[in-house]
């Protein structure tokens, strides 16, 4: 499946709500070069905004406690946070209010509108980036040029179908042959929910032996889900069946319904969710079925694994947002890290997957700490003014094994 690494980047959707509150950070050096010798400049404080997505999310505060309980205690910075964002309309005025308070740059969670964002970034002259995401092929080559434009690092699309793919394989290589899935915000067209679907879709028909409504690959699985209006169903795939299907986050009792009938249905084995897995199927969970996720690790994920609730977790981890951070410094103090055609960053990072509450405990052990987290200060000092080619290897070695192979 590594050829999938191949598709070209687009972008992640969230849809939430915001307006906009500051927050600090403002720490003190810790480490790293002096200016004089070409290295971090901590001498003068530098403010940068933070659009984000989801304010009270698990995987959300995660972020901002890195940002503001690591990095802000780290380096010369402050944060400056909004809330809730409603609309385009609403972001647009967060970064007319980071504006107003002199922030060098703006580090973006939020996506209703992300070429209006780089737009007027470039046009005030400060900086801008897309944290854990992507932007789409079109979006990419209208701004790559822009030098305001620091670039994006997230999971790609590629990266997400095979998030998906790789949690059914999971199970059908264990037997496994009758799945509930949940498919989130594929009702919405968003595009990181369709491509984990999609990814598990194939799973089941290359172990099944059938096709799902006549796909059964990458390129035809995609373009069956689109030509379904992202409205899916429950299909036999051979010797694989997808026994119930709930899409959408209507939270009403009829949708709970729908959950509840799902994990009831004694033929299900196996309960796999594009997200949200603790807030869907695992209130109604089974003792004899498994359930799996992708999300985030957090205490109650964690909890929830040793209790065997939740089985499987493919989680990111909150220091990846440490290099973008790096990134968007060093354009700010005069080192921007471009392609040797002068392109802004493109990089894809993927997930720590959690197959035991052992695991699970580990991996959120180094993602919950502001003393030594997975991207530490020593680390990304080593991204400051680097070259694409090094800032590009550092990102892609993102397994947790790797970044403690980094470490040493």
């Amino acid at each position: 499946m590594k050829s999938f690494r191949k598709i070209l980047v687009l972008a992640l959707s969230f849809v939430l709500t915001f307006t906009l509150a500051a927050c600090s950070g403002g720490g003190s050096s810790s480490g790293g070069d002096s200016a004089s010798e070409g290295g971090i400049d901590d001498s003068k404080n530098v403010k940068i905004g933070v659009l984000v997505a989801d304010a009270t999310g698990a995987e959300a505060l995660a972020f901002r406690s890195y940002y503001e309980n690591y990095i802000a205690k780290q380096y010369n910075v402050t944060f400056m946070y909004s809330d809730e964002l409603t609309d385009a309309a609403a972001e647009a005025s967060a970064i007319d209010n980071f504006i107003a308070n002199n922030c060098k740059a703006i580090i973006s969670f939020a996506s209703s509108d992300r070429p209006a964002q780089i737009r007027k970034c470039a046009e005030n002259k400060v900086y801008y980036a897309v944290a854990t995401g992507t932007l789409s092929d079109e979006e990419y080559a209208e701004f790559k040029d822009n030098e305001y434009y620091v670039g994006a690092i997230g999971p790609d699309l590629a990266t997400e179908f095979q998030a998906g793919y790789d949690m059914a394989k999971f199970y059908l290589d264990q037997g496994k042959t009758k799945f509930a899935i949940f498919g989130g915000a594929t009702p919405y067209y968003t595009d990181m929910h369709i491509y984990r679907t999609a990814g598990m879709l194939v799973a089941m028909c290359e172990a099944g032996g059938g096709t799902y409504n006549g796909a059964s690959d990458f390129g035809s699985m995609i373009g069956k889900i689109y030509e379904m209006n992202c409205q899916l169903e429950p299909a036999k795939i051979g010797s694989v069946e997808v026994v119930s299907y709930i899409g959408g986050y209507d939270f009403d009792d009829a949708w709970f319904g729908k959950l509840a009938e799902a994990a009831n249905n004694p033929n299900v084995e196996v309960l796999l969710t594009v997200g949200s897995g603790l807030d869907t199927f695992a209130a109604f969970k089974q003792e004899s079925q498994q359930l799996a996720t992708v999300d985030s690790y957090t205490a109650d994920a964690v909890a929830a694994m040793k209790s065997g609730v939740l089985n499987y977790l493919a989680g990111k981890y909150s220091a990846s947002i440490g290099p973008i951070f790096m990134a968007t410094l060093s354009a700010v103090q005069g080192k921007p890290i471009r392609t040797a055609n002068g392109e802004a960053l493109a990089l894809s990072q993927g997930y720590w997957v959690a197959t035991s509450a052992e695991e699970a405990e580990k991996f959120y052990a180094v993602d919950s700490s502001t003393e030594d987290p997975a991207y530490t200060r020593a680390m990304l000092d080593t991204l400051f003014g680097a070259s694409y080619d090094d800032f590009a290897k550092f990102v892609s070695a993102y397994s947790f094994e790797e970044i403690q192979n980094l470490k040493k």
